[in-house]
């Protein structure tokens, strides 16, 4: 099981208190746009750390306000704007199961039927019953596992489609007491992508091209990396925190066109969001038409399974329908997906019965997850007029702000802490050096450079730090995730390497 990040690390420790509810008198929206766009620019002032944010509110079939703050490239100085396109990584789920839905009306994957249905020519190596249908990947209650295959699709890119059938057919395995209760992660949705590839001979990027962002105008939408660049179309880059220095440097993990994927691979821009966020308040409708036909919007806003969420602003007992969780923000219901990548985070949401919805992108996971969630709650409390409003987000930026400077802290005192670590190697570098391979999580090299072992998988690339066992190094394929590869040694040379619970041959 893997570690917790820098940024879930900063959201555990920001205990949010809930605040009391209070009075609502409905704000007139000029009133809000002065006032909201004067408290976007205060948070970013102070929180310096925050490259940039975009925002977006819609109220009925209007978009009240979208505009894009700070900078999309610390390096050039390159503003962001509306045309700037940010990746949100998570709140990718909820456009692939709207997808998924459509497809199911078309008749082509039925939700209702078993994966098994559609892994045609494929040999699962451990069996999956019938009772695992194509809406229990979605709603993340299938009991599966399959460790290598949503680490290739998200993070190292060995992702080739033929590579990933061979993964999911043999590594997949089953849990029966663990069906049919919630359990959040990528699986289910990369299998998803695995049946579209198997049975429909189709790329889940091009399915949502074709099924989502096309019909809803979304013109500034993409999952495919490059794409961006061959329409030259300006992105904004993630950001991160040095733990030793606390200075925001680019994230090292970047997105390519072989770790986008279905759970989590779209970048778009805050005005095609806003367009996103109308066709769901609106059950399809936008512009006046209706581009997607209300009972399959219902469908996915509609709870199949109960959750229990203890990371504000949305807290407490919710459902989950299909790629959207469900819950409340005070006395309101609210369906939401966040989502969150070493880099970015992204905040979608809105509140059905009123009709208001709200979208925040930030290039910066850290501090960023608090701002994104922050100011979205701020739009739905000045826009029901509560009272005591900037009083009470002030006080609640000042709590966001204390608890990062903690956080950092934190990250410098341990990473201060590991650098009084010794190499527990016992050889000479080069002895290390070469391609190690497993049967389901990929290859790894090991290169040695002016006496510095570098490691490599797939698109990570780190500089690996000693760690307190013999023949162990510390690396961080994810950043902030720290995690330990054992080099195994028989006979006075270096045979294997164990990461991840996996074993990897040297080849």
């Amino acid at each position: 099981m893997r570690k917790a990040s820098a940024a879930l690390v900063f959201a555990l420790l920001f205990n949010s208190a809930c605040m009391v509810a209070q009075p609502y008198a409905p704000r007139r929206q000029k009133d809000f746009a002065t006032e909201f766009d004067n408290y976007i620019r205060s948070t970013l002032e102070k929180t310096p750390d925050v490259p940039g944010v975009a925002v977006a509110v819609v109220t009925g079939d209007k978009t009240i306000f979208v505009k894009t703050y700070g900078l999309a490239d610390l390096a050039t100085g390159r503003k962001a704007d509306n045309n700037t396109l940010f990746y949100i990584a998570s709140s990718t789920k909820s456009y692939m199961a709207l997808a998924a839905a459509i497809l199911d009306r078309e008749g082509k994957i039925r939700l209702s039927d078993p994966i098994t249905k559609y892994t045609n020519g494929l040999t699962l190596k451990n069996s999956i019953p019938d009772q695992v249908t194509v809406r229990d990947l979605l709603t993340h209650t299938s009991g599966l596992s399959n460790d290598p295959l949503t680490f290739r699709m998200a993070y190292s890119g060995e992702s080739d489609p033929g590579e990933m059938a061979r993964v999911f057919a043999e590594a997949t395995t089953y849990n029966d007491a663990a069906y049919g209760k919630y359990k959040y992660d990528n699986l289910g949705y990369n299998i998803y992508a695995v049946l579209l590839q198997n049975h429909l001979k189709k790329a889940w990027q091009d399915v949502l091209r074709e099924k989502v962002f096309e019909p809803l105008g979304m013109n500034h939408t993409t999952a495919y990396v490059s794409q961006i660049a061959a329409k030259k179309w300006p992105r904004a880059e993630g950001y991160i925190i040095d733990g030793s220095t606390g200075k925001v440097l680019p994230a090292p993990l970047k997105k390519a066109d072989n770790n986008m994927q279905s759970a989590g691979g779209i970048y778009t821009t805050i005005g095609d969001a806003a367009r996103w966020l109308e066709m769901n308040i609106n059950e399809g409708s936008i512009d006046g038409k209706q581009v997607v036909p209300a009972d399959i919007v219902r469908a996915v806003h509609t709870g199949y399974t109960q959750t229990v969420r203890d990371a504000p602003p949305f807290v407490g007992n919710g459902e989950y329908g299909l790629g959207w969780q469900i819950g409340k923000y005070k006395d309101d219901k609210v369906i939401y997906h966040h989502g969150g990548f070493t880099g970015y985070r992204s905040h979608i949401s809105f509140m059905p019965e009123k009709k208001i919805g709200v979208a925040v992108f930030v290039n910066n996971d850290l501090i960023g997850s608090r701002i994104a969630d922050l100011l979205a709650t701020y739009a739905y409390d000045s826009l029901n007029g509560m009272a005591g409003l900037e009083a009470e987000y002030t006080k609640q930026l000042d709590d966001a702000r204390g608890q990062y400077a903690r956080a950092k802290e934190q990250m410098k005192a341990a990473v201060a802490s590991r650098a009084s670590r010794t190499s527990q190697l016992t050889m000479p570098l080069a002895e290390y050096v070469g391609r190690y391979g497993s049967d389901y999580l990929g290859t790894i090299d090991v290169s040695q450079k002016n006496g510095q072992l570098f490691v490599k998988m797939g698109n990570i690339e780190v500089v690996p730090t000693p760690f307190t066992q013999k023949e162990t190094i510390r690396v961080e394929m994810i950043p902030g995730q720290g995690e330990v590869i054992k080099f195994d040694i028989d006979g006075g040379k270096v045979i294997s390497l164990t990461y991840s619970g996996s074993t990897f041959k040297r080849k």
